[in-house]
């Protein structure tokens, strides 16, 4: 036997031929895309950084213009006006210098990219459902109305009380009761009753007692209610009505705190019935058409009139709307059996109403305050439009930049404006203060103008953002962030070295690899890895990739960092280290484990992590598996359009879907088992076993080894809800131990050493090789490690004493079930044919155990598989080494016929192989020749037809095996030893062999004795398992003997060595 059986393996090279330049094209235009996605990034970073710094620029002028010109020469003759102006523009710029010393800070209070965010978009997806949508809608709602009836507020500063109100709430990220712990629902019920209380003390206060002239002193209420123009139009208005209205708007408002606190489940079950759901959807529709009306109405009054009299149906509007969303917060959200339609329908409908909802809270009273104190209702109307403009940027409003900005430019704008009114050029005390104070204000016009243009750019930079996440492939909101990380760290780094200096400093992987520093943050170190996990995986043919990956290995400040991160065992950290595992996993092989100290020990932290994963993550991944592992990301037309796709909201639905594809986040994707921890660990090691010099690090932590070992086994004795986890734990851990039986070198024969000398592996193979649970593909690597192990004399012997596992070693070699053969797999079939082949190598022990399977006519069927191509070189390997071990066992069983009956196939199969194949083919020839009666063998050699091109197969094999192959070191022997049992057997030969140059041949043999033959077998270029017979130097000068003299020959067994 040449080479161990299954030991092919670790020269294996696969070789990719159809549609290689396809990929290779299609990875080059992958790599492609995704720099340029990047360079349209960088690209909006260095124009935003522009604006900054223009804005910086402008406002340093101005500074130094303020103090050293204006307040310098002219302070005594400014106007207070622009004093003031000077000094309130001043003092926000020296604010803002002084904060770039702290660069957080400043990013935090005055960075262009925080300035106008999208920050809402979780807050306008909670106004779409129904239940949670309702309740926060109608609390931010209540709390907005109750500053309309306080009466010591001006009417000046409602409107931008309300506007800070609802920024407030917005960026709260108020839940509603279901989401609520039990502490945030007593706080909220206390903040409830003390609405309550404000809107019972506002109602008492309006229309109660002595106080009622108190508010008719301020006549606030009715100018908050509609009637600021009451000098234009003759509103309808009585006590009776007047009492109704805010009766109406104020009972409704506590009405609904009250089934906002009791929640009583009555009126839930009423709104949860179908006719309730479809009557409360009638009201929301209805509300909405009320709101939009009453909108209307603000800007015209006289649409609604009664007898002449403008009427403000202001109360009844928001006490119907309160009422609504009241009992809309009580209702479940729907189920999932309503078509998707209806739901997208009342998805919509809540979407509407509480939008138009606090717009019509908030943007009245701007709108009211313009007209009245611009006197014209075309200012009016203006002013609806760019109310509602404002309140939308006000919620997009992040940081001071933009509020600051505004101020600079309105207070410039108007001021520029009145000038030449407030200086005449005849009281003027100098020509030069009108220029220099235009200088002045035009510096800081130009300055708010940069900020603002910039703060919109950055804002718009979402959608590169969106596309260069998409392009990575980056999943979830963790992957946003870390490109929006990514960007803020591009724009600081324009800010801070330049804006052409960064061109070939900013880059998506050069982020990643700085962002793993310890001084930074755990979500940048976050982003950072998880970056590098993508350019790694995303793109792993890519020559960029390759270039990442060898940066990465260069970079012992990167490595190290990746490293210690695996050692993180904080929850906090979990997703950090997982992502850090794919990484290194994804570069092992082409590590050094000396050259990174420690490494060893924080991979194997990984190991002790356990069942990381979630309890419901079993479930994701197998609904994962069957749809793809991609639900959600992609719509066919059919799902967009349904069944009419002529009419135009198909289409617009179409487009509309085309661009959320574009932008939207991938899904993450569920973990699976292979995304734990333990497994990852495993599979670095796997791959670190590749190099020989990284197998001797492994060698020497006996702890890892030993820890590994003991993963082999399944935890529980029966079938539990935990067994796919058990499984893949089990599949990793055998996938390393076989990485290290399957080495080369020296190293390999000690680590197979250490392994068997372990106390538990064999037991654990035995104990996973026989339970039910284990499918085939671990059952095969079960048997892999055993064929390695045997290679071992020892552990042949240890082996071969478990009777379990040579049963089943030969059930999954020769098992006859039929159709209910677990192990009717061929590739199976070939490692348990494998590892019995090698179990057998000088082992008559381990022989005459296989011959006690009374299960199976193992002969037969040995002879059987000698007709199948695939199964032909494990069946003559192992049918040699029980012929020349157990010759007495097979006498007593009756073998010869099927010896006899194998071996004209045999000798015809030994004409057209080569290599291996033919060294065990004509190594069972010799050993049937001595297994079966000598006539019978006689004869079937004397009908041989192509006996001189037998000879001169063997000759030419004699020949071209000069210097011997470690694949197939007995080729020589083999042949020798056959020349000597054809010959015995049928001295004829003698002539057609001299005939044929074997004597020649034979010489030569003698003349170029070689080292390799003193081994059975190799494992790589190492000689594991040593000759037992003769010398071949002895069996060459018998076989010379022979044909000289054409006279049996003397035994075997008595020849000199």
């Amino acid at each position: 036997m040449a080479t161990p059986a299954g030991a092919g393996g670790a020269g294996e090279v696969s070789v990719r031929i159809s549609g290689a330049a396809a990929d290779a094209d299609a990875d080059a235009a992958a790599g492609g895309e995704l720099q340029q996605r990047e360079q349209t990034l960088n690209s909006f970073v260095r124009v935003v950084a522009f604006g900054e710094w223009a804005g910086n620029a402008f406002g340093a002028l101005a500074f130094l213009w303020a103090t050293g010109v204006l307040l310098g020469g002219f302070c005594s003759d400014l106007e207070p006006l622009d004093f003031w102006s000077a000094m309130v523009i001043i003092f926000i710029e020296a604010f803002r210098i002084f904060s770039r010393d702290y660069k957080s800070d400043n990013l935090s209070l005055f960075g262009t990219t925080k300035a106008l965010r999208w920050i809402n978009v979780s807050f306008a997806r909670m106004l779409g459902r129904p239940q949670e949508g309702n309740e926060v809608v109608l609390f931010m709602g209540m709390l907005i109305d109750l500053v309309t009836w306080v009466p010591v507020v001006a009417p000046m500063c409602m409107g931008t009380l309300q506007a800070a109100l609802l920024i407030l709430m917005s960026k709260m990220k108020l839940r509603g009761a279901s989401q609520l712990t039990r502490q945030s629902r007593r706080r909220r019920r206390l903040l409830l009753w003390a609405v309550v209380v404000g809107f019972l003390i506002a109602y008492a206060l309006c229309f109660i007692g002595p106080t009622r002239r108190l508010m008719d002193q301020f006549q606030i209420a009715p100018f908050i209610k509609g009637k600021a123009d009451h000098h234009r139009y003759s509103f309808y208005d009585t006590t009776a009505f007047s009492l109704a209205s805010a009766s109406a708007e104020i009972l409704t408002m506590v009405v609904a705190v009250l089934l906002l606190i009791s929640r009583p489940q009555i009126v839930a079950n009423l709104t949860n019935t179908p006719w309730g759901r479809c009557l409360l959807s009638l009201a929301k529709v209805i509300s909405a058409l009320i709101l939009a009306f009453g909108s209307f109405l603000v800007i015209w009054p006289p649409a609604l009139t009664i007898r002449g009299h403008v009427v403000d149906p202001n109360s009844f509007i928001i006490s119907f709307t309160t009422a609504v969303l009241s009992l809309g917060s009580l209702q479940s959200p729907p189920q999932n059996t309503d078509t998707p339609s209806s739901l997208s329908v009342g998805c919509w409908i809540d979407v509407i109403l509480h939008i138009l909802f606090l717009c019509y809270l908030t943007v009245e009273v701007p709108i009211l305050d313009l007209s009245d104190l611009l006197g014209a209702r075309l200012f009016a109307y203006l002013a609806a439009g760019l109310s509602f403009i404002l309140l939308v940027a006000v919620l997009l409003i992040e940081n001071f930049l933009i509020p600051a900005a505004v101020i600079q430019v309105l207070l410039s704008s108007l001021r520029i404006q009145s000038l030449h009114s407030d200086y005449p050029n005849e009281d003027s005390p100098s020509p030069n203060m009108m220029p220099a104070i235009e200088v002045f204000y035009v510096l800081a016009i130009c300055q708010g103008s940069f900020y603002i243009t910039a703060s919109i750019l950055g804002l718009f930079s979402f959608f590169p953002r969106r596309m260069l996440v998409r392009q990575l492939k980056l999943r979830g909101q963790q992957g946003a962030k870390a490109i929006d990380l990514y960007y803020e760290s591009a724009y600081m780094t324009c800010m801070e070295i330049g804006l052409f200096s960064t061109r070939k400093t900013v880059s998506v992987a050069r982020f990643a690899k700085e962002s793993l520093s310890s001084k930074t943050s755990d979500r940048i170190q976050l982003a950072g890895v998880l970056i590098l996990g993508n350019l790694l995986h995303e793109n792993k043919e890519t020559k960029s990739s390759q270039q990442l990956r060898t940066k990465i290995i260069r970079s012992n400040k990167t490595l190290s960092a990746l490293i210690c991160m695996l050692g993180w065992e904080d929850v906090r950290h979990r997703d950090t280290r997982l992502t850090a595992a794919r990484v290194i996993a994804n570069i092992a092989d082409r590590l050094t484990v000396t050259e990174i100290p420690g490494m060893l020990k924080m991979v194997s932290s990984l190991l002790d992590a356990g069942n990381d994963l979630p309890a419901d993550q079993e479930a994701s991944a197998q609904t994962a598996s069957c749809s793809g592992g991609n639900a959600g990301s992609q719509h066919t037309d059919g799902q967009l359009g349904g069944h009419n796709k002529q009419g135009g909201c198909y289409w617009v639905r179409r487009y509309w879907q085309r661009m959320k594809d574009k932008c939207s986040i991938l899904e993450e994707l569920p973990l699976t088992h292979q995304d734990s921890l333990p497994i990852l660990g495993m599979a670095i090691l796997e791959k670190l076993a590749h190099d020989p010099d990284n197998c001797a690090e492994i060698a020497r932590a006996t702890y890892l080894i030993s820890k590994i070992i003991g993963l082999i086994s399944y935890t529980t004795d029966g079938e539990s809800s935990n067994d796919e986890q058990q499984r893949a734990v089990i599949c990793a851990s055998l996938n390393f131990v076989r990485r290290l039986a399957s080495t080369g070198e020296n190293i390999g024969v000690e680590l197979r050493q250490q392994l068997y000398n372990n106390f538990f592996l064999l037991n654990n193979l035995e104990s996973v090789l026989e339970d039910s649970r284990s499918s085939p593909e671990i059952m095969k690597l079960v048997i892999d490690i055993l064929t390695k192990l045997a290679l071992d004399e020892d552990a042949r012997k240890e082996i071969g004493s478990c009777k379990v596992t040579i049963s089943k070693l030969m059930h999954a070699f020769i098992g006859k079930d039929g159709a209910n053969n677990t192990y009717d797999d061929q590739s199976l079939r070939m490692a348990a044919g494998e590892a019995l082949a090698n179990l057998t190598i000088e082992s008559p022990a381990n022989c005459l155990v296989i011959l006690e399977e009374t299960r199976y006519e193992l002969i037969k069927d040995l002879k059987n598989m000698l007709c199948e191509d695939e199964y032909r070189y494990v069946a003559t390997s192992l049918l040699q080494n029980i012929c020349a071990h157990a010759k007495d066992k097979l006498r007593h069983q009756d073998a010869g016929n099927h010896l006899s009956s194998a071996f004209p196939m045999v000798m015809e199969n030994i004409m057209f192989e080569e290599g291996k194949h033919l060294e065990v083919l004509i190594g069972l020839v010799s050993q049937i020749c001595d297994m079966i009666p000598e006539p019978s063998i006689h004869d079937q050699l004397q009908l041989q037809t192509n006996q001189s091109e037998l000879v001169q197969k063997l000759v030419g094999a004699l020949n071209s095996n000069r210097k011997p192959n470690p694949e197939y070191p007995r080729m020589r022997r083999v042949i020798v030893e056959m020349v000597i049992s054809i010959v015995k057997l049928c001295p004829r030969y003698a002539t057609i062999l001299r005939e044929g140059r074997m004597m020649e041949a034979l010489t030569k043999i003698e003349m170029t004795p070689s080292k390799v033959e003193k081994y059975r077998v190799f494992y790589g270029n190492i000689g594991i398992v040593l000759e037992s017979g003769p010398s071949l130097t002895a069996l060459v000068a018998t076989a010379k003997r022979l044909i000289h003299s054409a006279t049996p020959p003397l035994n075997l067994a008595t020849m000199p060595d």
